[in-house]
């Protein structure tokens, strides 16, 4: 550790995203809490320093303590608190932690949501389930991560870039500067409704290309699946407030192209899995971790219909995932749509 020792950072949620920002930050001299709701992924840390589960043989510096109870000192004294739980946990788990927060509250300068969808049941955006539940004093210093980001690669420091969303110009340049490493390059963006949108409906158009790698389709097939994804993510996302030009950043198309070719892409692998004839609860039943695009591709299709949208890869996946449509049909069915320019108004 370097004699001027930089200040307190506390990582709620120690899966492969959680596990390898706070190894990030540890190899930035940051003195890192990590908090587990495993207790086995608690004691292997504790003593083998290693999430062997999510992050393979990625070692954890001394630097980084690990919790498995709630504890005030975990939290306490800490400038920043990330969330890295599944969208479907976060309000709970926010409620686990309130006295917590609430007590630390002072000292807190940002929480930095790094999860995304939208919520089970609500289908709220996860910015706006932060206002509905976080002490009053912490609901102004929220902020978003989105980006290219698959967590194996920031863990082996191959070159990336993410982008942090936030309303607050302060927050941004403050989370901007701590995040950042010569690996690691972060931007900023004001357009929070566009960054999570982008960074959830991603997965749904992931699950898409999975499904078609799964079919033996070639780079034919993959390349139309991510633009015209990337337009029907554009327009929903438009038609909810977010700013258009957000969608051919990092944020969004960087992070569709990423989650839809990668390996390591869990939304990508349910997709090809579908293709193969194996039924969404077996999927998800053998996964240890969370393919967010399947609870997105819910709600996403429930906001369309509400607000009048076409989003035709959406709805297939829907009916796929939720109806047991097959994955051939599907592609039938999108391949059959009513003729119309490539081009449309996005509003």
């Amino acid at each position: 550790m370097s004699k001027n020792k930089k200040n307190k950072i506390a990582v709620i949620g120690a899966g492969s995203w959680g596990t390898t920002l706070a190894v990030l930050l540890a190899d930035k001299e940051y003195d890192v809490s990590l908090w587990t709701h495993r207790e086995e992924t608690h004691k292997e840390i504790l003593y083998k320093r290693k999430n062997i589960k999510y992050t393979k043989d990625l070692i954890l510096p001394d630097n980084i303590t690990v919790f498995y109870e709630i504890d005030d000192y975990m939290i306490s004294g800490s400038e920043i608190i990330i969330l890295a739980v599944p969208s479907h946990a976060l309000r709970e788990t926010v409620k686990k932690f309130y006295d917590v927060f609430e007590s630390t509250a002072d000292s807190v300068r940002c929480v930095l949501n790094v999860a995304k969808g939208f919520e089970t049941g609500t289908n709220l955006r996860l910015s706006e389930v932060l206002e509905e539940v976080l002490p009053d004093p912490l609901k102004k210093k929220t902020c978003s991560l989105s980006g290219p980001n698959i967590a194996v690669e920031v863990a082996r420091k191959l070159p990336s870039v993410s982008v942090v969303a936030s309303k607050n110009t302060e927050i941004l340049k403050f989370i901007q500067s701590v995040l950042s490493t010569d690996n690691f390059r972060i931007y900023t963006n004001k357009d929070v409704p566009g960054v999570e949108i982008g960074g959830a409906i991603k997965n749904i158009i992931a699950i898409a290309s999975g499904i078609s790698d799964g079919l033996g389709y070639g780079a034919n097939t993959k390349a139309s699946l991510i633009t015209r994804g990337l337009h029907e993510l554009s327009k929903f996302g438009t038609k909810l407030g977010a700013n258009p030009l957000t969608f051919s950043g990092a944020a969004v198309m960087g992070d569709l192209i990423a989650t839809c070719i990668s390996e390591h892409s869990r939304n990508r692998s349910v997709g090809e899995r579908l293709a193969s004839g194996e039924k969404i609860d077996q999927i998800m039943n053998s996964m240890y971790m969370v393919a967010e695009g399947v609870r997105t591709t819910k709600a996403v299709y429930e906001i369309a219909i509400k607000n009048n949208l076409d989003v035709p890869i959406t709805e297939c996946i829907y009916e796929i995932i939720y109806k047991n449509l097959s994955p051939e049909k599907s592609v039938k069915k999108l391949m059959s749509r009513k003729f119309k320019p490539e081009i449309e108004d996005l509003i």
